[in-house]
């Protein structure tokens, strides 16, 4: 896999700036460059305002240019964009998406592993590039199903049975984003373990908050877990990179704590080892100023590197193939597991979570206590 970090971002407030002109603009400054370099492009999108038919104009224009564009036929995860890379679906992809900033923003992201001569700075004059077709309608055979071959993948990667047979109750919080369903999906019905997913409906308000699993939008799952005694809770922000972990207590992990449980899970159960990149534990949380590291490297065989802005200290281990972290997290909850997948991916690390518990009887809050115990001797 290759690591295609975000070229380009660019993100505005709706109505103010985020404006059909404005995406226009880009668009056709994004659409010269592709053409110049025969370059071909997923078009992709969340459920954030009219991102599908923002999604649909900006592949009406890059294929007005010549440029091939299949356009996702529905709200995409970002991870699934990235995994249609992988599998050279296109040369690059342009994601109609603010990522986890608040409701009333939108924006336009680059992925690409080669971003020389592409730009989405407006272009002075929209008529420049023409023609834009005036129905802003993509071809209607270039759609593509990316989320089918994303669950493909994951079937392929996690130990699905083992969660399906272990009895557990699972909540799911889509957070009204593009990872609705897909949970419940991989486990199918059948099983001895229950996924009920709240916020599953798109709402390209996401209840008047931001899309991301930071503790405050989380009361209602912490509040359901807690409440009907399930094993634990998984929140998934709306565009699929990050994560948060709740216990059966209600308790929301640190991001760094959940990145310490799942690579020592993943050093256990398959002898991974490698690196791990955490962001300093938050103030007041258990491992805030007291975490004896040493004791957990000794334990597990990995190395722990905490930094305070691990995304940097990621996009340099990951473009080198030796040196590829076995995993990491930032602070809002983004985790990559390296030799999965080199982009965040919380769908994955969800998964991989509620497999180390499953493979644990159920018990998530044994192995906090474990690490917790490991960590904070004096």
């Amino acid at each position: 896999m290759s690591y295609r970090p975000y070229a380009y971002a660019w993100e505005a407030v709706i109505a103010a700036d985020f404006t059909l002109d404005q995406v226009r603009r880009r668009g056709g400054a994004l659409a010269l460059g592709l053409a110049r370099r025969g370059m071909s492009c997923i078009v992709a999108y969340d459920t954030r305002f009219m991102g599908s038919l923002f999604a649909r104009d900006l592949a009406a224009i890059l294929q007005a240019h010549g440029v091939r564009a299949p356009i996702a036929a529905a709200p995409t995860p970002l991870p699934a964009v990235h995994h249609a890379l992988d599998q050279r679906v296109a040369d690059c992809a342009l994601y109609v998406s603010a990522r986890n900033r608040p409701y009333y923003y939108n924006g336009l992201v680059l992925v690409t592993a080669d971003a020389s001569g592409l730009s989405l700075e407006p272009l002075s004059d929209p008529a420049t590039p023409g023609p834009f077709p005036p129905s802003g309608e993509p071809a209607a055979d270039q759609t593509v199903d990316m989320r089918g071959p994303y669950l493909e993948a994951l079937r392929a990667t996690l130990d699905l049975e083992l969660i399906r047979r272990t009895s557990m109750t699972i909540f799911v919080d889509a957070m009204n984003g593009t990872g609705a369903g897909i949970v419940p999906t991989l486990l199918g019905e059948g099983g001895q373990t229950r996924a009920i997913e709240i916020n599953r409906e798109p709402d390209p308000l996401f209840a008047r908050g931001a899309p991301a699993p930071v503790a405050a939008g989380l009361n209602r799952l912490k509040k359901l877990v807690r409440e009907s005694d399930s094993h634990l809770g998984l929140a998934i922000s709306a565009d699929g990179t990050a994560l948060a972990l709740i216990d059966k207590n209600g308790e929301q992990l640190d991001p760094a704590e959940t990145g310490l449980l799942l690579a020592a899970y993943l050093a256990r159960q398959q002898r991974q080892r490698g690196t791990v990149l955490i962001p300093a534990p938050a103030a007041g949380t258990p491992l805030a100023g007291q975490a004896h590291l040493v004791a957990w490297e000794d334990a597990t065989g990995l190395k722990i590197e905490v930094t305070a802005d691990p995304g940097v200290e990621l996009a340099a281990l990951l473009t080198n193939e030796r040196a590829l972290p076995i995993l990491g997290t930032t602070a809002e909850g983004q985790f990559i597991v390296g030799r999965y997948a080199r982009y965040p991916d919380a769908v994955l690390a969800g998964l991989i979570c509620a497999e180390m518990v499953a493979r644990n009887g159920g018990n998530l809050r044994g192995l906090i206590d474990s690490l917790r115990s490991q960590l904070l001797k004096t």
